[in-house]
């Protein structure tokens, strides 16, 4: 009895230390909000940052003009495009900074429009790099929207 015990004990220490917790908790990220104009013809300045990561601007690409916008009036209001949200950012720290972004499309009420976001690698030692996804749009609601909400979520 004594020899099996010897035997199991190794096995047995191991599965109560299974049980215990695994230390404290990660540390926690942080969440930054900016409500900002739409950026139809211009780069929009951005104040998310958090440590030594800054998401400094935000421009779009491929987004419908007027003349798209009243072309779809007249002939499909249903039309949609994609337009490409390009975020500026620097990182001055010696490690890479995980990212979540999120944009929300508004119009003058509030309403969402449209949504998209995707996760990122803030590369180390940046001082000037681009994160990039697609939103896509219908291409009335572009030309209507009033606002575009960012929310980062900066991870450990």
């Amino acid at each position: 009895m004594a020899f099996i015990l010897k035997r199991l004990a190794p096995s047995a220490l191991l599965a109560a230390l299974a049980l215990l917790p695994a230390g404290p908790a990660a540390a926690a990220g942080k969440l930054v909000e900016e409500t900002v104009d739409v950026p139809r013809a211009t780069r929009v300045p951005l104040t998310l940052a958090f440590g030594k990561s800054a998401i400094f601007a935000l421009e779009s690409q491929n987004d419908p003009k007027p003349a798209d916008v009243e072309d779809a009036k007249a002939k499909d209001p249903k039309d949609s495009t994609w337009v490409l949200l390009r975020f500026l950012y620097r990182n001055d720290g010696w490690t890479k900074q995980k990212v979540k972004i999120r944009a929300l499309l508004l119009d003058d009420s509030g309403g969402v429009l449209a949504d998209s976001g995707r996760g990122a690698t803030l590369d180390k030692q940046q001082k000037e790099d681009t994160v990039s996804f697609p939103m896509k749009v219908k291409t009335l609601d572009w030309g209507s929207a009033a606002k575009m909400k960012l929310l980062v979520t900066f991870l450990e």
